[in-house]
């Protein structure tokens, strides 16, 4: 991963030696051990010309219709591209892998569909505002010609966020061979969410930590209508909503779509013995009608150091990913 953010910051930093008038520069990602294939349409490669607009434009407060906002202030790389300055943030982080979007999953698709929801729905780009000679100038490299439009800057800041790819973790660098990179008690955590006591694995599966999918974990006895429900129509969506990766969670908080923990310490102790039943409450919510299999002071402590081992330093610092200086 060191290697994966070290490439695309020797690719931006060519880009103004290597656009001229020639075609975009096709940027190869490199994916963390054991993650599964991204998908990358064939009409949208990710190029590094496409990249370094897409990342402009993250940072960049003409996105905004009034020029009041960036992504970026919502989403800070320091808090794993997340932040506490709205009401469930959710971190945008391995995005690439998604199939549906927000907690609810109201956008569905691939992740050009998320940002053309972002730009035309979320912030209502209003496109005179990018026809600035800076912002042409990218897209002229990205796109071959000068002109913006809402479609060529989702296109781009779908591109951009293939980029935000964390796998380089305390527990990464364990799981691939450095025995000494976890703690005992991160190791104690480990095997408690792997272990069907814990049942953590189960939703936050794979080496992205999440399955995409949506779930009731039991935070509310009345459900009715929320979360998937309100998207789906479906009663047994009643109060799901989407997994949210583990990586880099200790830089994520609050916790839960509606911010309801402040700490892994309250989100650990929920799980452990403060789950509600509700009709529609997923079954992998073990012993629910007692609050859950209520672990130990020990074990509590030894899931929330093992939470600590997820954070990506590299990701949440790389040069690569921070806000270009024409942004700033």
């Amino acid at each position: 991963m060191r290697r994966h953010h070290r490439l695309i910051a020797l690719s931006l930093a060519a880009l103004a030696g290597a656009a001229c008038l020639g075609a975009p520069t096709p940027l190869e990602l490199e994916l963390p051990a054991q993650f599964p294939p991204m998908h990358v349409p064939e009409d949208n490669p990710t190029t590094v010309e496409g990249v370094a607009l897409g990342r402009q434009l993250y940072y960049d407060k003409r996105l905004s219709p009034d020029a009041s906002r960036a992504c970026a202030d919502c989403h800070l790389q320091a808090q794993s591209f997340s932040s506490t300055g709205g009401v469930g943030v959710l971190p945008h982080v391995n995005l690439a892998w998604s199939e549906s979007f927000l907690w609810n999953g109201a956008t569905e698709g691939t992740l050009e569909d998320a940002m053309h929801m972002e730009v035309n729905e979320f912030f209502g780009t209003d496109v005179a505002l990018l026809r600035e000679p800076d912002l042409e100038e990218l897209f002229r490299a990205a796109f071959g010609d000068p002109e913006p439009s809402t479609d060529r800057a989702a296109l781009a800041l779908a591109q951009w966020q293939r980029t935000l790819t964390s796998g380089n973790s305390r527990d990464d660098q364990y799981v691939n061979g450095d025995l000494s990179a976890l703690s005992e008690s991160e190791i104690r955590g480990r095997d408690l969410f792997y272990s069907e006591r814990g049942e953590c694995f189960h939703c936050h599966a794979t080496r992205l930590f999440t399955d995409n999918q949506f779930h009731n974990n039991g935070l509310d006895a009345e459900v009715a209508g929320t979360g998937r429900a309100a998207v789906s129509g479906r009663s047994l969506d009643d109060g799901s909503y989407k997994t949210p990766t583990l990586r880099n969670i200790a830089q994520t908080a609050p916790y839960m779509h509606d911010d309801r923990f402040s700490t892994l310490e309250e989100v650990i102790a929920f799980y452990s013995h403060g789950m509600v039943y509700s009709p529609s409450v997923d079954a992998l919510m073990q012993n629910v009608h007692e609050g859950g299999p209520h672990y130990s002071e020990q074990e509590q402590a030894d899931l929330v150091a093992y939470m600590g081992a997820l954070s990506d330093e590299e990701f949440l610092s790389a040069p690569a990913l921070a806000a270009p200086v024409a942004a700033e």
